[in-house]
């Protein structure tokens, strides 16, 4: 999930935090959905995970994510949203272009998207990393370099579906690492309420 927000409203979440393993903290845990980040190794800004269960079908969640031109209504402050290049149903490259707030820059990420299903689990996969260079960057807005992120959909009983969510990015430009940190976990988990959102819909998503 391709966007970070960079807002001062999220500063207050931090002081609430919760220690767990693997290094993860929990920062926020609201309407079920949970946010955890942790430092890394190779980068000053954090990791961030995110699970929640949600009442869904594994076909419905699937063909949310696999569905570009949607993005705009769920993933925080997309603009615009386009499938670039598609190498087959499940391998494909889209872009991407999020609005931030004054004095900052709006940026863009090109993103190439992988996705399988685990035939032994019935667990889902989606992986994607970024591709800068694959169109010509546009002289007013921040290109994204540095983006990695992992989904992990498994199906449950009763008909719910349990969504594990990894990233890792840098916005680039201009703005502090310290901000950055500190306003990490709002963009994402306004991007997943909305997902979840549409995901239990009890309609056929296009």
């Amino acid at each position: 999930m391709p966007t970070i927000l960079i807002s001062l409203a999220a500063i207050l979440a931090l002081f609430n935090s919760t220690d767990i393993s693997g290094g993860w903290e929990l920062v926020k845990e609201e309407a079920g959905i949970s946010v955890f980040t942790r430092n890394t190794a190779d980068s000053p800004i954090k990791e961030i995970q995110i699970t929640l269960t949600i009442k869904s079908s594994m076909n419905q969640v699937e063909t949310l994510l696999s569905n570009v031109p949607l993005y705009a209504q769920w993933v925080y402050k997309c603009d615009s949203s386009v499938r670039i290049k598609t190498v087959h149903s499940n391998d494909f490259y889209y872009y991407i272009r999020s609005g931030f707030p004054f004095p900052f820059s709006d940026r863009d990420l090109i993103v190439h998207s992988q996705q399988w299903v685990d035939t032994a689990t019935g667990i889902y996969h989606s992986h994607s990393t970024a591709s800068p260079d694959m169109i010509t960057a546009n002289p007013d807005v921040v290109r994204i370099t540095v983006f990695e992120s992992t989904w992990e959909i498994s199906p449950m009983p009763d008909g719910q579906v349990q969504i594990n969510y990894f990233a890792k990015s840098n916005p680039g430009g201009d703005i502090p690492v310290w901000l950055i940190n500190m306003a990490i976990a709002r963009g994402p988990y306004e991007t997943m309420k909305k997902f979840a959102a549409l995901a239990t819909a009890n309609r056929t998503i296009n």
